[in-house]
């Protein structure tokens, strides 16, 4: 997609597009711009002559939750003068302050790199465009002065979006919030690359708070360092009379219990596992040894022989582990016959050695039952 509009914008321009394409990220999130809509300013371009015309195109800007679209005007006729802008239509009282653009001041044509420092030096324009915004509205003032004041959200933008009524503006902010993830398992987040980063979203749909919705945005690594966003329910907001600096406290103390919620499941099976192991070394067939899953192990009950796989929730304790029998003779639709047991006896607050001790006389009692359902209900 990118290849395609580079492909058609003009030679001596296609360099400042393509800087803005490369671009490492920009905003709280650090989302990568975007380029569509490419067009040329010539008034007439014959079709049966492929030649690369284009000379401008829009740019989508991530801020705040939404996507700017500001549209770059270069001259192919001049390729070597800085572009013009537009703004969108609900940034009609965007204008910026030129004296503030020394990118446009002192416009480097040779410097690919020169419009992306353009758009960057607009969006600090924009970010104090919208605090302007702010201050006309007591309740929002509130909330970013007193954010503004904390030392421990330095990065967050706002956006206010004017409806037809100044009751109808909607306002949204995104915080990017502080993450640690020391202490998890490097096994859980390896081959996930990219930053440690969570940013807070928080949309006020009416201005005196009474209507307001917060929503969590994880990273990939974040995101699997937790098992997913669905495994992290983030607190109803705070009422008509809540504030982000009592809200964000919350998610704060959520990501610490969850690490430690990870941390502590990682190590409750590792003891599991350890305990089985030392009950049962002989019969031990295989385990998982880096994060603690699973583990086989074969069981010889009145010259029967089966193998006990047992799998292990990432919620284990609070989750109970699965016991599989499988036997070694005999097979059901071509694949060997098993059984899940379950209704063992089981309490998360068993040590490994007593969960293994338990699984012992549970699966002594079960196996010979295992047998004959083995013999019944499949074949050799």
């Amino acid at each position: 997609m990118a290849a395609d509009v580079l492909q058609r914008i003009h030679p001596e321009i296609a360099k400042f597009a393509e800087a803005v394409l490369h671009n490492e990220g920009i905003g709280v999130c650090g989302e990568l711009l975007k380029i569509v809509e490419p067009k040329s300013s010539l008034s007439f371009i014959n079709p049966r002559i492929k030649t690369r015309s284009c000379d401008r195109f829009k740019v989508l800007v991530p801020y705040a939750g939404r996507t700017l679209k500001w549209e770059v005007i270069f001259n192919q006729m001049q390729p070597d003068f800085p572009p013009d802008f537009i703004f969108g239509p609900q940034d009609q009282e965007f204008v910026p302050n030129i004296d503030k653009m020394e990118s446009l001041e002192n416009w480097d044509c040779n410097n690919p790199e020169s419009l992306v420092n353009l758009i960057k030096e607009l969006v600090r324009e924009y970010k104090e465009h919208q605090r302007e915004q702010v201050e006309k509205i007591p309740r929002i003032h509130f909330e970013y002065t007193t954010l503004a004041a904390d030392t421990n959200y330095p990065e967050f933008e706002v956006h206010v979006l004017k409806g037809q009524q100044k009751t109808d503006s909607v306002v949204n902010f995104m915080i990017k919030l502080p993450v640690d993830l020391t202490g998890i398992p490097q096994f859980i987040i390896r081959g996930c690359p990219g930053e440690d980063m969570a940013c807070l979203f928080v949309s006020y749909a009416s201005l005196n708070g009474e209507n307001v919705t917060p929503t969590l945005l994880l990273s990939p690594r974040v995101e699997r360092a937790f098992g997913g966003t669905s495994n992290l329910r983030i607190p109803h907001w705070l009422g008509v009379n809540g504030c982000l600096l009592e809200y964000l406290p919350l998610i704060q103390e959520l990501f610490a219990q969850k690490v430690e919620q990870v941390c502590q499941a990682f190590h409750r099976r590792r003891e599991y596992v350890a305990a089985f192991l030392s009950a049962f070394g002989s019969s031990v067939l295989e385990y998982d040894a880096e994060g603690f899953m699973k583990l086989s192990l074969l069981f010889k009950v009145q010259g029967f022989f089966c193998i006990v796989h047992i799998e292990l929730d990432k919620n284990f304790p609070q989750e109970a582990p699965l016991f599989y029998l499988q036997s070694i003779y005999h097979e059901k639709n071509n694949q060997p016959y098993e059984k899940l047991e379950a209704g063992y006896p089981y309490s998360p607050r068993w040590s490994g050695d007593e969960m293994a001790e338990r699984a012992r006389a549970f699966l002594l009692e079960k196996i010979p039952a295992f047998k004959d359902a083995s013999l019944s209900n499949a074949k050799f």
